[in-house]
């Protein structure tokens, strides 16, 4: 009998920890950031999750390529706001894509702390993309969440994507 509720807490236990890291994910969502991450990000459950480009990412499907990814590296300074981040951002993005258009950043929150969300049209080659990022700071730290897609499919997974924004957790 002793062995038995042994193998059973045992048993228990394991389930548990394996179990948790999905714990937190809200219904309809999975996680999809890795055990190196010190955030958790959440996708939709029918969305396919992409670890190996160093990043975390997940993708709507095959047939859909709009992509969401999050990344998140220490700051040169610790002392740099959104504002002067965005401005260093956008002259990266300069470099990849042509015809950059930015509307206004809107205040929003990532794992309860201040971001700001950027929404851009811009194209590359012969493709229009449509990309929205919000990004935060915390810790020294920036963290950004990107979801990329053709212009002419952003608004179909504005609602997932806004969702995946505000269950974003810091562990």
């Amino acid at each position: 009998m002793k062995r038995f509720f042994l193998l059973m807490l045992a048993l228990s236990l394991l389930f548990t920890v394996g179990c948790d890291r999905d714990a937190n994910a809200p219904t309809g969502y999975k996680t999809a950031s890795g055990e190196a991450a010190d955030y958790y990000f959440f996708v939709p459950d029918d969305w396919t999750v992409d670890l190996t480009t160093g990043a975390t990412s997940a993708y709507c499907s095959a047939d859909d390529p709009s992509s969401v990814s999050v990344m998140a590296w220490e700051l040169p300074h610790t002392d740099t706001t959104l504002d002067e981040w965005w401005t260093m951002n956008m002259e990266d993005v300069t470099r990849v894509f042509q015809n950059v258009e930015a509307a206004e950043p809107e205040n929003v929150t990532m794992g309860g702390v201040h971001a700001q969300k950027y929404v851009y049209t811009a194209t590359l080659g012969e493709f229009s993309y449509k990309i929205l990022q919000a990004a935060s700071i915390k810790g020294g730290s920036v963290y950004l969440f990107t979801y990329t897609s053709l212009a002419d499919t952003f608004d179909s997974h504005l609602e997932e994507v806004n969702n995946m924004i505000s269950f974003f957790q810091y562990r």
